[in-house]
């Protein structure tokens, strides 16, 4: 992957001939909806596609992703814009994989259950675990529920580890020191 800083007279299409990539896969890649206008200083991500595939009349992203022996969740991290749609189109170009050097790596988002899903579903391609924020001690050393169902079954889906985070805050968000003495010194909570 490469971090281009737009030069002045710079276009998309001269960036995008000089790494010899496409305009659109820089658009796309970048979810740059002012490409006409690009800022000096500005940066734009250039990540070189090792192999494509150009979409034909009745293919479906499950059988893209087996024909080349990636996952389906990886199309959806190459292809990041496939997360907003229903639909492949044939012409479309999709990135099969990356050239790629980098170590692998975990990564951990968070999440309140009021998230918006569509921000969730583009996010967790990239994710390894989900901690879920919300949970919390009451005075009994019970736990609080939320309403945490579709998170984690989004997270499985995707193969991402959910995490339940639980805090002593009250929701003013005071630390309660007396709730974890109680949780600590709950014989209900411990185990052998």
């Amino acid at each position: 992957m490469i971090i281009h800083v737009v030069q002045p007279g710079e276009t998309i299409n001269s960036i995008a001939d000089k790494y010899e990539i496409l305009a659109d896969r820089l658009i796309l890649d970048n979810d740059l909806t002012n490409f006409k206008d690009l800022v000096v200083g500005q940066t734009i991500v250039v990540a070189i596609p090792l192999q494509t595939y150009v979409v034909q009349e009745g293919d479906i992203l499950m059988n893209i992703a087996s024909k080349h022996g990636v996952t389906l969740l990886q199309l959806y991290r190459n292809n990041p814009f496939l997360s907003d749609r229903k639909f492949i189109y044939p012409g479309e170009t999709l990135v099969i994989s990356y050239h790629n050097n980098a170590k692998k790596i975990s990564t951990n988002g968070y999440a309140f259950e009021f998230i918006d899903k569509d921000i969730l579903k583009k996010t967790l391609p990239f994710l390894t675990y989900l901690s879920i924020f919300g949970y919390r001690f009451l005075e009994n050393a019970n736990i609080e529920e939320i309403n945490d169902t579709e998170i984690i079954k989004m997270a499985k889906d995707y193969g991402v580890a959910p995490i339940m985070v639980l805090s002593t805050s009250t929701l003013q968000g005071v630390v309660s020191v007396d709730t974890i003495y109680r949780v600590l010194a709950a014989k209900n909570c411990q185990t052998d």
